[in-house]
């Protein structure tokens, strides 16, 4: 707090209760979500394990020099956590998604473009690593689909600029989120071949056999099979490629990006 990190959070649930309301930060969070949040499936007395946390972290927030401008109140019939002069990343990083959301919708290119980069820049790695709750996995779910849609966007405008090192680089941050997104792959596959560089084109497309296999106990699709099979024979060197916008329910995608065509 106020740059100083809290090493003993005094109660088990005094840090997890700070979390969800970090998160809640200005709105009233009912008990009985708290119950549901912090303790799941225990038989014990939630109310009094709840106040235990709740006190804790007023101690804790506390005893932080020079204070932190972060309080929580009992109000109504839940807690409400004020923190007006903090800034939290996932609300920047939400801030961002919208604003690119808006700018797609009124067809600003470039602000769309602008938005995706902050978003992804503001995206350090998973929501929370290293916690294990329900509310937590469903954040980290929520933030992972929204950095890939980003990543994506950013990876069709590359290859729509024919930039093939920009593609390299945000399929390799795609599957960096997600190892099994396989147009990721296919896309590599494709700007290695066009690059001639054919050891490139093996070593991902064996690295994606590997992990459909072993994640998700399935094969590659023959479209993956036969852009393998284009670029280890040398026909897509040279030739340029370009590749669907991301699938949004209120705007289809944008004219003169089409799929990769695997015609000689």
């Amino acid at each position: 707090m106020d740059g100083v990190p809290v090493e003993r959070w005094r109660a088990g649930k005094a840090r997890n209760l700070f979390q969800f309301l970090v998160l809640n930060r200005g709105h009233v969070v009912p008990r009985e979500r708290l119950y549901e949040v912090l303790w799941p499936d225990s038989d014990t007395d939630r109310s009094t394990s709840l106040k235990v946390a709740a006190h804790a972290l007023r101690q804790i927030l506390g005893s932080c020099p020079g204070g932190t401008g972060v309080e929580i109140v009992y109000q109504d019939v839940g807690y409400l956590l004020r923190c007006a002069e903090i800034c939290i990343d996932t609300e920047e990083f939400e801030a961002a998604v919208d604003a690119a959301r808006e700018a797609e919708r009124t067809g600003d290119t470039g602000a769309a473009l602008a938005a995706h980069h902050r978003a992804i820049s503001l995206y350090q790695g998973d929501f929370l690593n290293g916690e294990t709750a329900d509310w937590v996995d469903e954040q980290r779910q929520w933030t992972r689909a929204m950095v890939l849609r980003s990543l994506h966007h950013l990876r069709a405008d590359a290859m729509l600029r024919d930039d093939p090192r920009a593609v390299v680089t945000w399929c390799r941050r795609i599957l960096s989120v997600d190892p099994y997104q396989e147009e990721a792959y296919q896309n590599l596959l494709v700007v290695h071949g066009m690059l001639g560089e054919l050891g490139q084109v093996r070593s991902w497309y064996d690295l994606c056999v590997q992990r459909l296999r072993d994640g998700l106990d399935v094969g590659p699709t023959g479209r993956t099979r036969q852009i393998r099979d284009l670029a280890l024979t040398g026909r897509l060197r040279g030739r340029r490629a370009s590749a669907p916008r991301p699938a949004s329910p209120r705007r289809p995608a944008a004219r003169g990006l089409q799929p990769l065509s695997l015609t000689a």
